[in-house]
């Protein structure tokens, strides 16, 4: 009776479960994000190198326009708004620079969800409405509108980009990584070139109109090529008689309830490297080619210094991204930082005013730069599972665009009268931001293996 008594019992039990399992407030998903088994990655073949290939064009424009701005933002400070001040024109880029970052905050949820075509679809209307803007612009507000449209254009499709990469590669993900966002450096060296020729030639407005067909050309290819791998399958579920449950699906709708992942050190310590490195980087392409101008170059020269940078950055993302994946992502982005710092230290520095030592660093800081955009989701990508990459990207950007957000205007206030002290003043604050990158960098890949410096990390 005791035994017969039992199973009745569990029968019972069994068949209440199955109820609460019917009624379920929550929604189940079913994810294949692949991250424990290695040879569900492609690692190559066809269809992954398509991906590639479309990141690739894709962050031609996204990184590309980025690492360019500096062309534009020393022409319009000595034509169409030459009447005003470095601090009221610094924010039209500030404003852009910010947004291209903070966007990511909701774009990255977003592209885990749904995946990077309706994405960067919108990404690609919201560019070539910017640039036929800008184009027309001749007043601060115009500007401040135009550059608007570009940096959401540069916001929503950045994160899908960069992304994407880890649902097709794992092994190879680094090296993957520097080809694709090697397309920063191709944008950042064709572009300045183009300007440089068709200011001249046809004039400010289809200058800027001519670049914004070629960037919408490369997004529209990007967005045929990009998709993703990982699914999440939704199983809806009556879910009614679990109490607080509908204010708890709602509230994981909102992008602040990530906020807790910032209690884990090494991703703080990621953030805070991202963080001080790339606004260095940021400041020096912005206000490179104005520092050579400063002090003594031509407004030809300073566009040729930029794609100077831009064309040895090609070699300063691929190379240190390909030899990542051998001595480790963390190892191979410290070593680079320590010498991009270095470089602006000791050759820009003291010896800057030179045009000698402005082509010397403008080779050896842009390539050593080169792994401050490169191995940065390469690394998150390496503490962080596929189905959080964009999440955890897009929070890291939405950090980056308060750096941009007010480090421009700060910069600007540096260097408010143009003065080559003030320049000099400029450099010091950049190689600071340096210095602090390296460390919180450094902090991360201790964090993770120690002081070891024979860990593979």
């Amino acid at each position: 009776m005791l035994s017969s008594d039992v199973i009745e019992l569990t029968e019972m039990q069994r068949g209440k479960q199955a109820v609460l399992r019917r009624t379920s407030v929550i929604e189940t998903t079913v994810e294949t994000d692949g991250q424990n088994e290695d040879d569900q990655y492609p690692e190559s073949g066809l269809a992954a190198n398509l991906v590639a290939l479309g990141s690739l064009l894709g962050c031609i424009v996204n990184l590309g326009i980025i690492n360019s701005i500096g062309a534009i933002q020393a022409y319009v400070s000595t034509h169409q708004l030459v009447d005003l001040s470095a601090s009221s024109i610094s924010w039209i880029f500030s404003i852009y620079l910010a947004l291209a970052y903070m966007v990511g905050i909701f774009i990255g949820p977003l592209f885990d969800k749904y995946g990077p075509k309706h994405l960067m679809t919108v990404s690609s209307l919201f560019w070539i409405g910017g640039f036929m803007g800008a184009a027309s612009s001749t007043k601060v507000w115009h500007f401040i509108l135009s550059f608007i449209s570009l940096g959401l254009g540069n916001g929503i499709g950045m994160t899908p980009c960069i992304s994407v990469l880890s649902h097709w590669f794992l092994k190879n993900r680094g090296n993957y990584t520097g080809i694709a966002t090697s397309g920063g450096s191709i944008g950042g060296l064709v572009f300045p070139l183009m300007l440089r020729h068709t200011y001249v030639a046809y004039g400010y407005p289809w200058a800027i109109r001519i670049l914004g067909f070629v960037c919408f050309g490369c997004m529209i290819l990007a967005t045929l090529l990009v998709r993703s791998r990982f699914t999440r399958e939704k199983k809806s579920t009556v879910d009614s008689d679990i109490p607080g449950s509908r204010w708890k699906r709602i509230s994981t709708k909102l992008s602040f309830e990530s906020l807790h992942k910032f209690k884990d050190k090494t991703y703080l310590a990621i953030v805070g490297g991202a963080f001080f490195a790339e606004l260095s980087l940021v400041l020096l392409v912005t206000y490179f080619a104005s520092y050579a101008i400063a002090n003594g170059a031509s407004e030809s020269t300073a566009y040729l210094l930029i794609t100077v940078w831009n064309g040895v950055g090609i070699a300063g993302r691929w190379i240190p991204g390909y030899f990542s994946d051998k001595i480790g992502r963390f190892n191979m982005n410290v070593m680079m930082l320590v010498l991009y710092t270095m470089s602006v230290l000791i050759i820009l520095l003291p010896f800057g005013k030179h045009i000698g030592a402005m082509y010397s660093f403008a080779a050896i800081g842009g390539f050593f730069s080169g792994s401050i955009l490169t191995l940065l989701p390469s690394c998150l990508s390496q503490v962080t599972p596929v189905k959080e990459m964009g999440e955890k990207y897009g929070m890291l950007n939405g950090v980056l665009s308060l750096a941009n957000l007010f480090g421009v205007p700060i910069a600007s206030a540096v260097i408010d009268k143009g003065t080559p002290k003030e320049y000099t003043n400029f450099i010091v604050f950049v190689g600071c931001l340096a210095v602090l990158g390296t460390a919180f960098w450094t902090t991360s890949r201790v964090v993770i293996a120690g002081v070891k410096l024979n860990s593979k990390v």
